[in-house]
């Protein structure tokens, strides 16, 4: 699907949001404290997600470039395993190797 559904309540739920928005902005403009307050407020918010976002795309392509790194577990029995699929002590062989 190339476009999410949107049903009609969150469609006049979003135009109502940003008619309200709307007004407070046109109140920052005018001067009021609280409206300035309320619209730097929504755009430090809005700054946080993108900060966000940028860092996360930045971190996940420091990531494929650099590799997974293989880090070994702990068993319950005190050995180490060095991937979740391996079940017996490092060195032994595999019980679907067996067969």
């Amino acid at each position: 699907m190339i476009l999410p559904r949107f049903t009609l309540r969150a469609t006049i739920a979003a135009v109502t949001f940003f008619a309200l928005f709307s007004l407070v902005l046109v109140r920052a403009q005018a001067g009021d404290t609280w409206a300035v307050a309320a619209s730097m407020a929504v755009f430090s918010l809005l700054v946080i997600v993108l900060v966000h976002g940028c860092l996360y795309v930045l971190i996940s392509a420091t990531a494929r470039v650099i590799g997974t790194q293989s880090l070994p577990a702990r068993t319950r029995q005190g050995g180490v395993q060095l991937s979740p699929d391996e079940q017996l002590l490092p060195g032994t062989a595999s019980p679907a190797s067996e067969t």
